[in-house]
C-alpha cells in the first residue's frame, strides 16, 4: 500500500536543490548553462521578487534533457 501512494506522488514543481539532485550539476554551471535559456525560464516562477524560485517538474525536465540530448557534443 505505502509502495503504491509512492509511485502515485507527482512532483509538480522542482526547485534548484531538486535540479541540481537530479542532473548531477552543479548550481553555478546550471546558472551558465541551462537556468538562463529561455525555454527553461518559461517554467519558472517566483511568488514575491526576493522568494525561492521554482520549476514546473515535467516540462522543465523535458526541455533540460532535449538540450543535453539535442544540442549539447
Amino acid at each position: 500500500m505505502i509502495q503504491d501512494q509512492i509511485k502515485d506522488e507527482v512532483t509538480l514543481f522542482w526547485d534548484i536543490d531538486d535540479i541540481i539532485r537530479e542532473t548531477r550539476y552543479r548550481k553555478t554551471f546550471l546558472e551558465a548553462n541551462l537556468l538562463r535559456d529561455p525555454r527553461i525560464k518559461r517554467y519558472e516562477r517566483k511568488p514575491k521578487p526576493r522568494s525561492k524560485r521554482v520549476w514546473l517538474a515535467e516540462p522543465t525536465k523535458e526541455t533540460i534533457k532535449n538540450i543535453i540530448m539535442n544540442e549539447w557534443s
